[in-house]
C-alpha cells in the first residue's frame, strides 16, 4: 500500500474514532472525564495524535506483524496521552516537578488515556494491515470496550456518583413557588416533580413535621444516585461542613444545638457540603458543593418571601 494512502488511512481513522469516544461518548453519558471542560480540554491536548499516527503509518514496514503494528498504536498513544498533558501543565505554569508525573485526576487520565491508546491501536491496524476479519473484529471490540467500560471504571475509582442536594426550608401555607434548580450539564436532567416528592416522604418518614418546600435542587456527577437533603429552620450562624453521601438518602436537620444526621451511620465521602452564614439579611444561607474531582458550586439559599 502507497504511503500518503496509509497516512490518510490512520489519520483519518484515528479522527473518527476519537470523536467517537469523546463527542460520541459524552452524548450517550458514557464520557469517562465527566464534565464538558474535560472533554474540550481531552481533544486540544491531543489535536496532533492523528498526524502522529499518519507519520508512522505512512513510515511503517511492510513486513512487520499486525501485532507489532497495533502494539506500536497503542504506545504512541499512551506517550500523548500520559506526557503531553504533564508537559503541557508544566508550560503553562512555568516550570516542571517531577511529582506532576503522577496522577493527576482518575477520571481525566483514564479519558485521555483510553481515548489516545484506543485510535492509535486501531488506526494502525487499520493503516498497514490487510484488514481481515480478525482485525475488522479486533477494532470493533476495542472502540465498544473504550465507549463502555471507561466510565463505570472512573466511577468506581474516584467513588463518583450522580449527587442530588435538595434544600428544604419553612414556607407558610400559600407558598407555591418552584424550586431553583442548578444542575451540571453531564449529569441525568432533574425531574423536579418526583425529587420533591421523594424529598418531602423522606422527611415524612423520619418524622419531621412542619411545613417546609423545597426551595433548590443542585445536581452534578455520574454514576449510582446519591440524595442530601438539607433542612435550614433558620440563618446559619456559623461555618460547618456536612459530609456528602457515598450513595443512599441522608437528611442533615438544622437544630438549636447544631446538626443532625439522618440516619447516622450511612457511609459519606470527605467531600463537603459547606454551610456558611448568609451575605444577605434576605438569604439563610450560603452553600458550597464540592464534587468529584475537586469542581465547586456555590449556592445562596434565600427566606421564603412574606
Amino acid at each position: 500500500m502507497a504511503r500518503p494512502l496509509r497516512f490518510a488511512i490512520a489519520a483519518a481513522a484515528s479522527t473518527a474514532i476519537l470523536l467517537l469516544l469523546t463527542l460520541g461518548a459524552y452524548k450517550l453519558h458514557l464520557w469517562a472525564g465527566g464534565r464538558i471542560s474535560n472533554l474540550d480540554g481531552t481533544l486540544r491536548l491531543l489535536m496532533f495524535l492523528p498526524i502522529i499516527l499518519g507519520f508512522a503509518a505512512g513510515l511503517w514496514p511492510s513486513r512487520r506483524s499486525p501485532f507489532a503494528a497495533g502494539v506500536t498504536g497503542a504506545v504512541i498513544g499512551l506517550a500523548c496521552g500520559y506526557c503531553w498533558p504533564r508537559v503541557h501543565f508544566a508550560m503553562s505554569i512555568g516550570h516542571w516537578r517531577w511529582q506532576y508525573l503522577g496522577i493527576m485526576n482518575w477520571g481525566y487520565d483514564l479519558a485521555l488515556l483510553v481515548c489516545a491508546v484506543v485510535p492509535g491501536t486501531c488506526a494502525m491496524l487499520l493503516a498497514v494491515t490487510a484488514r481481515s476479519r480478525r482485525v475488522i473484529a479486533t477494532v470493533v471490540t476495542l472502540i465498544l470496550t473504550a465507549l463502555l467500560v471507561p466510565a463505570p471504571a472512573s466511577d468506581l475509582i474516584s467513588h463518583n456518583r450522580e449527587l442530588t442536594v435538595a434544600v428544604v426550608i419553612p414556607c407558610n401555607d400559600d407558598a407555591t413557588s418552584e424550586p431553583r434548580v442548578t444542575a451540571d450539564v453531564y449529569a441525568t436532567p432533574v425531574d423536579v416533580g418526583i425529587v420533591i416528592k421523594q424529598v418531602l416522604g423522606l422527611l415524612r418518614n423520619e418524622g419531621i413535621t412542619g411545613r417546609y418546600r423545597v426551595s433548590d435542587l443542585y445536581r452534578a456527577g455520574h454514576g449510582k444516585k446519591a440524595l442530601a437533603v438539607i433542612v435550614l429552620n433558620q440563618p446559619v450562624a456559623t461555618k460547618v461542613d456536612l459530609q456528602e453521601p457515598r450513595g443512599g438518602e441522608v437528611i442533615y436537620l438544622q437544630q438549636p444545638d447544631g446538626w443532625k444526621r439522618i440516619p447516622p451511620q450511612l457511609p459519606t465521602l470527605s467531600l463537603p457540603l459547606t454551610i456558611e452564614p448568609p451575605v444577605s439579611e434576605k438569604a439563610l444561607a450560603g452553600l458550597m458543593v464540592t464534587e468529584v474531582g475537586g469542581f465547586r458550586a456555590g449556592l445562596e439559599i434565600w427566606k421564603t418571601p412574606d
